[in-house]
């Protein structure tokens, strides 16, 4: 295993990686970072149940501690951002913004509530793409070499620990049995990282073993409706196939088409329609030219 933070002031050339102003000093690494995965991983396909918004640039400013400390006990993760992957996109805590279950104590999962595409993540209420689970689609385009021989890190903790898959290529290197409650472990130096998990579910990390940081600050643009109102999608039964955004000089336009399961809608008579498994498209330019439910 690489020592703690051979790699913090490296970050990556491996992927077409948005991150920019990477600074180091011997506390903390910083870089900013628009927030977006590479072109080529599929991004939002493969939801089945959509929030209807879109992953849109953001200016994120990252702050990575270089000295993180153990805890006195584990923190228990909430719904948020729990850490950064090396491409500059937040891994968010499993769960949902959804009410907490008495019985489990814990909100619904955005794996099984379908709300999750073939990567990982998914755009959240403020249009920002993050992973909630292992992000499937940049392990893989890391491969092999960079996760299971040179043992780099896919994140980091926002306690400063690096996140590791190894493991996912070769079974020769699955740490899953030495792993704490919080998914991580010491490796041969002494050094503490955690691993995300490589099947079903995909966990990244069940707690915080080391002290939470407060290591992010991000800008946006929130979209708009026609009457200048902030924009929220709301929860849909809609199994998105396909993703595409196209600039048009002043807008850049956001489509997601698929099948919409099951909804009723108001016409503008004022009738209601039944559409079930419908295909079709939700889409937003800009406040004057957009379709969503």
């Amino acid at each position: 295993m690489l020592t703690r933070y051979q790699h913090a002031c490296v970050m990556r050339r491996v992927t077409q990686t948005k991150c920019r102003n990477l600074a180091c000093t011997s506390k903390s690494a910083s870089f900013t970072s628009h927030g977006l995965p590479d072109e080529t991983h599929s991004k939002m396909e493969g939801i089945i149940a959509t929030n209807q918004q879109f992953p849109r640039v953001h200016q994120y400013e990252y702050k990575i501690t270089r000295t993180p400390k153990k805890a006195n006990q584990p923190t228990l993760t909430d719904t948020g951002a729990i850490g950064v992957a090396v491409n500059g996109v937040p891994i968010f805590d499993p769960f949902t913004q959804g009410p907490v279950n008495p019985k489990t104590g814990k909100r619904p999962n955005t794996l099984y509530q379908g709300e999750l595409d073939n990567c990982g993540g998914h755009a959240g209420r403020g249009d920002d793409y993050h992973y909630h689970i292992s992000p499937i689609c940049l392990i893989e385009e890391l491969g092999e070499i960079y996760i299971e021989k040179m043992k780099r890190p896919i994140g980091y903790a926002m306690d400063g620990y690096p996140i590791h898959a190894l493991g996912w290529f070769d079974k020769a290197n699955d740490v899953e049995d030495e792993l704490d409650d919080c998914r991580g472990m010491m490796d041969e130096n002494g050094n503490y990282f955690y691993n995300v998990k490589n099947e079903e579910s995909w966990e990244v990390a069940n707690c915080l073993t080391g002290e939470p940081q407060k290591f992010s600050k991000d800008k946006w643009i929130h979209r708009q409706d026609k009457f200048g109102n902030k924009y929220v999608g709301i929860p849909l039964k809609f199994t998105v196939q396909e993703y595409s955004q196209t600039d048009h000089k002043l807008d850049i336009c956001y489509v997601m088409t698929g099948i919409l399961e099951k909804e009723q809608i108001l016409l503008t008579d004022g009738t209601t329609k039944q559409l079930k498994n419908e295909t079709g498209s939700i889409f937003y330019c800009n406040s004057h030219c957009y379709g969503i439910f």
